[in-house]
C-alpha cells in the first residue's frame, strides 16, 4: 500500500500510518463491543425464554404433583429443576428469582407428598425408587456445582434447595422411613387411633440402632384363602363367652382375631358392625376381576402375628368378601418395635416375662 500510495505521489508518513491504525483499531473494537452487547443480549432472551418455558411446566406439574405421586411426573418434573439451572447465569435478575424459586415450590411440594403419605410406597417399584435417588443425586450435584459460580444460586441453595434434596435422598434410599409412617398416620386420612405413645418410639427411631424399624410386606389373597389372614389381631377384645365386647383391661379380655369375625359379628357393638357391613358393600361394587387392594398398618407381635393399628373394619369387610370368594392384596406397613404396654397399653396381652 505504501509502494502504491508512493508511485501515484502520494505517499503517507508514519503519523499517517499511525492515525490509521489507530482509527482502525478503534472501530474494530467498538464494533467488537456493540456485536458482544448484542451477543449477550440475544443469549439474555434465548436464557429467558427456555427458563419461562420450565417455570410454565413447573407451575403446571406442582397442582399434579399434589394429586397424585407417579414416579414419572417426579422424575420429569425433577429434570426441569436440573436442566434450567446451567441456564441461570445467562438470564435477566428477575428470571433468575422466578426460575429458582419456582424450582424451591417444586422440591417442597414434592417433599411433601412423599414425606407425608405412603401411598407412594405402596405403588412405586423398587426400580422407580431406585431411579428417584439418582435423579435427586444429579439435581443435588449439579445445584452444588452452579452455587459455587453464582451467588444467586448459593442464596438459594442454602435457603431450602439443600434441605429439601437431603431430605428426598432420604425418604427414596430408606426402606419405610419412620418419619412418613407417622406423618400418614396422623396427619392423614388413616389415622391410627389406638394409643400409641409416638413420641417414644420417635425417639428410638433417631437413634437408628434398629430397635424401631419399618417394612412393607405385600400379600395376595386367594379367594377363600383366609389362612394368611390367622396371624391378624385387632384391638378389640371379648370376655370368655363371647357375650359382647370389653375393654383391653377387663380381667377376662382375650383379643379377637379378624379370622373370627368372618362368619360372626355379634360379637362386636353396633356401631361396629354397621360400619363394617357398610365397608363389604362398598367393596362388593368395586368388585372387578382384580380384587380389592388394601393398606393395613400393624404393630408385629412375633414373626407370625401382627396388631393392627389401622384398618381393622376393612381387614374385617375384606375378610369377609375372601371368605366368599373375592381375590385381595394386602399392603402392611408392619412397625417392629419392643412388645411393651408402656409404648401400647393394648400389648400387655402379648408381653412375655
Amino acid at each position: 500500500m505504501d509502494l502504491f500510495l508512493w508511485w501515484r505521489g502520494e505517499p503517507w508518513s508514519w503519523s499517517d500510518w499511525a492515525s490509521s491504525f489507530g482509527l482502525g483499531a478503534v472501530t474494530t473494537m467498538i464494533v467488537g463491543m456493540l456485536l458482544a452487547r448484542r451477543q449477550g443480549n440475544i443469549q439474555e432472551a434465548l436464557a429467558d425464554l427456555e427458563l419461562t418455558e420450565k417455570v410454565a411446566y413447573m407451575t403446571f406439574s406442582v397442582s399434579q404433583l399434589r394429586e397424585a405421586s407417579a414416579p414419572e411426573l417426579t422424575y420429569r418434573a425433577l429434570y426441569d429443576c436440573r436442566a434450567g439451572l446451567s441456564l441461570v447465569p445467562l438470564a435477566r435478575r428477575p428470571m433468575q428469582e422466578e426460575y429458582l424459586r419456582t424450582v424451591s415450590r417444586v422440591l417442597e411440594t414434592i417433599t411433601d407428598g412423599l414425606g407425608s403419605s405412603l401411598r407412594s410406597h405402596a405403588q412405586w417399584t423398587h426400580g422407580d425408587w431406585s431411579n428417584f435417588a439418582t435423579v435427586v443425586g444429579t439435581l443435588r450435584e449439579t445445584a452444588m456445582f452452579h452455587a459455587r459460580r453464582s451467588k444467586i444460586v448459593a442464596a438459594h441453595w442454602a435457603d431450602g434447595i439443600d434441605t429439601t434434596t437431603q431430605r428426598l435422598l432420604r425418604i427414596g434410599t430408606a426402606p419405610v422411613p419412620f418419619e412418613v409412617f407417622h406423618a400418614h398416620f396422623t396427619e392423614g386420612a388413616d389415622r391410627i387411633r389406638t394409643t400409641l405413645d409416638w413420641q417414644a418410639l420417635s425417639e428410638m427411631a433417631r437413634r437408628d440402632n434398629g430397635t424401631v424399624r419399618l417394612s412393607m410386606i405385600s400379600t395376595d389373597l386367594a379367594p377363600y384363602g383366609l389362612a394368611a389372614l390367622e396371624g391378624y389381631h385387632a384391638p378389640w377384645y371379648r370376655d370368655a363367652s363371647r357375650s359382647g365386647e370389653v375393654e383391653y383391661d377387663h380381667r377376662a379380655a382375650m383379643p379377637i382375631r379378624h379370622t373370627e369375625l368372618v362368619t360372626d359379628l355379634s360379637v362386636l357393638q353396633g356401631d361396629r358392625r354397621s360400619r363394617i357391613g357398610a365397608l363389604r358393600d362398598q367393596y362388593a361394587t368395586q368388585l372387578d376381576g382384580r380384587g380389592v387392594s388394601l393398606i393395613l398398618a400393624t404393630y408385629a407381635l412375633d414373626p407370625d402375628r401382627s396388631l393392627v393399628l389401622d384398618g381393622n373394619h376393612r381387614l374385617t369387610a375384606l375378610a369377609q368378601l375372601v371368605a366368599r370368594g373375592c381375590p385381595a392384596r394386602l399392603i402392611e406397613f408392619r412397625l417392629t418395635a419392643p412388645v411393651s404396654s408402656a409404648i401400647l397399653p393394648d400389648l400387655i396381652h402379648y408381653e412375655t416375662g
